[in-house]
């Protein structure tokens, strides 16, 4: 701005009766301007973010209401516990990694790599979080679940494995390189659908 543009606005101010411009703004602004806006059904809201990050506006019926015995039951109690333990940071990295795996559409191979960073994050919440009862049943049935967002790949749970086979693992950081015994799965292998051919080794601590 000019000095010259400065002084007359200056002036203009100078020459405004500053308590009749009050009430005449007070006369047009909005009703409750002046108040600091709150917001509403915050409780509602999170109820319903909740819902989503544990998957339950997508996932059917038959897990979300699984009753114990029934095949679906440690999918209904994994994300149950996953929403109980989302104020911890791998539980809540997990939950992130599993909203964007099944709700962003992307190439596949994007997403088959993504599915087995979400595997991982899996393995270290459930060693943390789960039981190991029922962690055996509950690997394989989030694998296949997983593995319906892809076409050409598919996710395997190597749970069960007990000795180290390098056609089909790959041993994680940490590991004994000499020990053939399998410790703990630290994530999902996966194979071409139309062969079986192992695409990706499963990582395995020994």
């Amino acid at each position: 701005m000019s000095d010259r543009a400065k002084r007359v606005l200056d002036a203009v101010v100078a020459a405004v009766d500053r308590e009749a411009l009050s009430r005449a703004l007070e006369g047009v602004a909005p009703a409750g301007a002046s108040q600091v806006a709150t917001p509403s059904g915050t409780g509602e809201t999170a109820a319903a973010v909740l819902r989503k990050i544990v998957l339950s506006d997508i996932l059917d019926d038959s897990i979300l209401g699984a009753r114990p015995g029934e095949t679906s039951y440690p999918l209904r109690v994994f994300f149950g516990t996953l929403g109980d333990s989302l104020d911890q940071d791998d539980a809540f990295a997990l939950a992130n990694g599993i909203n964007f795996f099944f709700r962003v559409g992307m190439d596949e191979e994007a997403k088959l790599v993504l599915g087995l960073e979400v595997s991982r994050l899996y393995y270290r919440f459930a060693a943390a979080q789960l039981d190991g009862e029922l962690v055996r049943p509950l690997s394989p049935l989030l694998a296949r679940l997983m593995s319906t967002e892809l076409s050409t790949v598919s996710y395997e749970a190597i749970d069960g494995a007990k000795v180290f086979d390098s056609s089909l693992h790959e041993r994680g950081l940490g590991s004994n390189g000499s020990s053939p015994n399998i410790l703990a799965p630290k994530s999902f292998l996966c194979r071409v659908v139309s062969n079986q051919r192992v695409r990706i080794k499963a990582q395995v601590a020994t």
